[in-house]
């Protein structure tokens, strides 16, 4: 510290020669300028050299992800909850958390923190807080609302009913772990055990897997939203994204090619 800019263009390229994707390449821009901020040092970053070197990686590597998540839709969800025996511990787990994280839109690590207290029963469903998240640094908190279900099978706030009366009122997370012996406790779940859950639930229904993560709920929320017709406005504030722009670039373009492609009309 400081960190001579030179050194820091060797270490990007390094990094991008190891094949970390532009973005990650970014995150790690991010954390050399807050430490260096941190300290009070000059910033690295900041320097024309590094610029110049970061936006040659940008052409080379792209700034698309590599490799973007299967979106699960409204079918996809309720194959995987006919998979799950519900009157299981694990079983009445997954199924709050496969229908919730679907409802509200919420990310994996927002489904893996959420707290009991977060969690307020109204008339027509239930309002979750949101603490912190990706798109809340500050933790000014947000609320989400999910609304009661149409179909008894798939409701999510029964199921979220059902899985706090297994998992009981004392104090913690509202998605926890459950021991082998088939019991809940109040150990928390990490963001990584909701990717897992979803991956796994979805392998037993049968849905290729492999592009199953942790943000394919989340994915699946906008994509079914925007295929029902609901305007992009009420989609952005229900995922909280403050650009609208993604939603258009990751999940209206993507379905607005599939319904145009000129393919159909090859007679293939």
């Amino acid at each position: 510290m400081p960190a001579d800019p030179a050194t820091v263009c060797a270490y990007l390229a390094e990094r991008a020669e190891r094949g970390l994707a532009n973005a990650t390449i970014t995150a790690c821009c991010a954390a050399i300028r807050y430490e260096h901020q941190r300290a009070g040092a000059p910033d690295p970053i900041a320097d024309p050299t590094v610029a110049r070197v970061r936006r040659g990686l940008r052409r080379i590597l792209g700034v698309a992800p590599r490799r973007q998540a299967r979106a699960l839709l409204t079918e996809d969800i309720r194959s995987m909850v006919d998979q799950i025996d519900g009157h299981t511990v694990a079983g009445a787990r997954d199924r709050a958390l496969l229908l919730l994280g679907f409802a509200s839109a919420l990310r994996r690590s927002e489904l893996a923190e959420l707290a009991l207290d977060d969690v307020v029963f109204v008339r027509d469903g239930v309002l979750l807080n949101i603490r912190r998240s990706k798109g809340d640094p500050d933790a000014e908190g947000q609320v989400v609302a999910v609304a009661t279900g149409a179909h008894a099978g798939t409701d999510p706030v029964a199921a979220l009913r059902y899985w706090i009366a297994v998992r009981g009122t004392r104090p913690g997370n509202v998605f926890t772990r459950v021991r082998s012996n088939g019991r809940a406790t109040v150990e928390r779940i990490s963001g990584h055990t909701v990717r897992c859950i979803i991956r796994t639930r979805a392998a037993a229904a049968g849905i290729e897997s492999e592009r199953v993560s942790g943000h394919s709920l989340r994915a699946g929320h906008a994509t079914a939203a925007a295929l029902a017709g609901v305007p992009l406005d009420r989609i952005a504030a229900q995922t909280r994204h403050k650009e609208i722009s993604t939603l258009v670039r990751h999940y209206i373009r993507p379905l607005d090619a599939m319904a145009n492609t000129s393919s159909r009309s090859l007679g293939l």
